[in-house]
């Protein structure tokens, strides 16, 4: 196996060969796989289980200075998550700890008991549980660091309340996901369609806020749109822009 020797500035300046057994090669290989299939299970054995006392030790460790990778580590499910070594956490593993932080922090405001049952009846079955877990990581990495996170996590919640049917979660968290905040904040105020300026008017309705139809044709030429807020724009407005930091 070749492996390269780095200068000061993070350039290779020479290469040098370890033999490497194709046994060898297999274990590594095996044990990353194993890694990556158990970062999903992780994340959802945090939402069925009590997540006080993660929330407040992942909170404590994203903003300590310090943090290395071996101080991840010791949190419990986040060194699952982020699947962290030797070394030192890189920039964008942190970034991701306080997302996860963010929405565990809002979920368990939640009791276990319904959280648990949210989990259940998303996945629909056991076999299930471990995709849930991948749809929610690839979620959050898409993100940013704070409000999003915070976002999903009342989402989740209206569901553990039965205010949201469970079948939405998907569809709504992808709207969360990809629409641009500041938009939804401008719509939010009011819930008039006339605060969001023309241009940002079709991006809202990309993302499925907003939708419209002709509301009169000109002889000239031409139409005037009618625009509306979509029911599911109405469901994420209701549940999930309040209080965000």
């Amino acid at each position: 196996m070749w492996w390269a020797v780095m200068d000061s500035n993070h350039r290779p300046k020479d290469w040098k060969y370890r033999a490497t057994s194709p046994s060898s090669v297999r274990s590594c290989a095996n044990t990353a796989i194993g890694q990556h299939m158990k970062i999903p299970n992780e994340l959802v054995h945090a939402l069925r289980g009590p997540t006080t006392d993660l929330a407040k030790d992942v909170g404590q460790a994203i903003w300590e200075s310090t943090l290395d990778g071996n101080s991840l580590g010791k949190i419990p499910v986040v060194s699952g998550i982020l699947a962290i070594g030797e070394g030192v956490a890189a920039v964008r593993d942190r970034l991701f700890a306080r997302k996860v932080f963010e929405f565990l922090k809002g979920v368990n405001n939640l009791p276990a008991s319904e959280r648990a049952r949210v989990v259940d009846e998303i996945a629909g079955s056991e076999s299930k549980r471990e995709r849930l877990g991948e749809l929610l990581l690839d979620k959050l990495d898409r993100a940013d660091p704070v409000h999003k996170p915070q976002m999903l996590a009342k989402l989740y919640v209206a569901v553990g309340r039965r205010q949201i049917p469970a079948p939405d979660f998907d569809r709504l968290s992808d709207m969360i996901i990809n629409v641009f905040l500041g938009d939804l904040r401008d719509i939010a105020r009011r819930r008039e369609v006339a605060d969001v300026e023309n241009s940002r008017r079709f991006a809202l309705q990309a993302t499925g806020y907003l939708a419209w139809e002709i509301d009169q044709t000109y002889a000239g030429g031409g139409a005037s749109l009618k625009w509306n807020i979509t029911s599911d724009g109405g469901v994420i407005l209701d549940h999930c822009l309040t209080d965000l930091n």
